[in-house]
């Protein structure tokens, strides 16, 4: 009887590790902003756009136009390698900086990964932030996550 339980339990082991996907792993996407890419000046103050959801995704300069205002020419951006993932917050404190990271998640989906890096200012900034990121069927479903971290 105990050799039965036995083989049960290596054949119920051996289903378990078969079924297991340890294929896949998390991805770092590249991005890129349109002060590096058309050299467009400090967008978090100079782009702003006019939403109440959380972030748009802009994928066509038509949209852009309608959408967004401020100082970056929206001609120059290559909307048939890119889109566009832009939202505005409101800080309780000054901003240095903005940092991103866009991450393909097996379990997750796209996830891009927005933490502001904050001061000791006692202002309180609402912040324009955007990526452009490779155009792709996937990013219709993207997630945006804020973050605040102070300056240390």
């Amino acid at each position: 009887m105990k050799h039965y339980f036995w083989m049960l339990c290596m054949a119920l082991c051996f289903l378990l590790s078969c079924n297991s996907d340890d294929s896949c792993e998390n991805s770092r996407i590249a991005i890129t902003s349109m002060e590096e890419e058309y050299a467009c000046n400090d967008t978090r103050y100079s782009l702003d756009i006019s939403t109440t959801e959380e972030f748009q995704l802009i994928t066509n300069i038509a949209e852009y136009e309608d959408k967004i205002t401020g100082t970056c020419d929206p001609t120059l951006i290559d909307f048939t390698n890119f889109d566009l993932i832009i939202g505005k917050v409101q800080l309780t404190s000054g901003n240095d900086a903005i940092d991103y990271s866009f991450i393909e998640s097996c379990t997750e989906g796209r996830n891009l990964y927005v933490t502001f890096i904050q001061n000791d200012a006692m202002i309180a900034p609402v912040i324009t932030y955007h990526v452009l990121v490779p155009k792709a069927e996937a990013n219709k479903n993207i997630e945006v996550r804020i973050f605040n971290q102070r300056r240390a």
